[in-house]
């Protein structure tokens, strides 16, 4: 790469971009955001403003600018069509998790990137978050060997029925959109692959069922040498809030000890106004900014040739394919083989 700032071009200016993205971008020394992309012509200026940027409202217009690098942070059933016009079109590609909608779309894009000899990069965030970087060095230097670790994350989504994140067709419900989050956490920790699943979900809250998707699920997922994967994701707890807490528990049992970690982000306080909520102390509910900014500093590292990837989009692949296997094992009623996942 040219010793120069990476030009980089972001597509959806919405949610993720201004509670994470936006001020990573800002304090990343390496690279220099010169266009935004966004179906609505309001936020695509509002971040272009923030920049002094181009912006643009056309993917085709956007593409055809001078990027060295496209940000991908729209809804998850758009980030393959995307991601393969982008790569198309010469530039490396860092999209946010899940990779996208379904695992067939994923491999496409893979083998884009390949072919085009570009990087595609998946930001799972859980792999940058200080919490659970810590906690696995202490697993190595304490020789902890886990043998079953439980990970739930949950909380209450605040969105409509009509928000694409309740839409199968769209971001493949609670199972998907927080599950892959689980899913590579789990083969991140043990080191080792899955070989085998069991699915629940439920339909709990009146938008799961009308949507006919899942908003609480939890697998069960045996790994290699007889190590077991507990995974609970939920859209469905309540509480008294007007956007509801996201909480993480975590439970590692080892070999060689136990460690057992339920991060309280948002303690339980009340605060009266018109209504009972419960104060927060980070823009985003399962993290902290500067997650954002390690995973982007170390993507944008990765393009430049200065470190090797600390999780790749095959990585990525996998975290959906036990999803959605876990998925299929819950229509079926029963446990499926994963096999040798490609």
């Amino acid at each position: 790469m040219p010793d120069r700032k990476l030009r980089v071009g972001v597509v959806g200016c919405g949610n993720i971009f201004n509670l994470a993205h936006k001020n990573a971008l800002k304090n990343l020394e390496t690279v220099k955001p010169v266009a935004f992309m966004d179906i609505r012509i309001k936020k695509a200026k509002e971040a272009a403003k923030e920049f002094n940027a181009k912006y643009f409202t056309s993917l085709d217009e956007f593409l055809d600018f001078d990027l060295d690098v496209v940000e991908i942070l729209t809804p998850t059933y758009t980030h393959a069509d995307i991601a393969i016009k982008a790569l198309k079109a010469g530039k490396h590609v860092i999209v946010e998790k899940p990779i996208a909608l379904r695992s067939e779309e994923a491999e496409k894009m893979i083998k884009v990137a390949e072919k085009e000899g570009l990087w595609l990069l998946v930001g799972h965030t859980r792999r940058f978050d200080k919490r659970w970087m810590q906690i696995k060095e202490i697993i190595k230097k304490r020789n902890i060997l886990p043998m079953q670790i439980r990970k739930a994350e949950v909380q209450r989504l605040p969105f409509p029925e009509t928000a694409w994140y309740w839409k199968p067709h769209k971001g493949g419900g609670v199972a998907i959109d927080l599950g892959v989050h689980v899913t590579d956490f789990l083969r991140w920790f043990f080191e080792s692959e899955a070989v085998k699943v069991l699915g629940i979900g439920k339909a709990i809250r009146k938008e799961a069922k009308v949507n006919n998707t899942y908003d609480h699920f939890v697998m069960m997922i045996q790994f290699e040498g007889g190590k077991t994967g507990i995974a609970e994701v939920s859209w469905a707890y309540s509480y008294p809030a007007r956007y509801g807490v996201f909480y993480h528990h975590l439970d590692i049992l080892g070999k060689n000890g136990r460690i057992r970690f339920t991060p309280m982000d948002t303690p339980v306080v009340g605060v009266v106004k018109s209504h009972f909520e419960m104060p927060r102390f980070s823009p985003m509910l399962s993290t902290f900014p500067d997650a954002f900014e390690r995973e982007l500093r170390h993507f944008f590292n990765v393009i430049l040739g200065k470190e090797e990837p600390v999780i790749t989009a095959k990585d990525a692949l996998i975290a959906l394919q036990i999803a959605e296997t876990a998925i299929k094992s819950a229509q079926k009623g029963e446990p499926i083989e994963l096999g040798v996942i490609s």
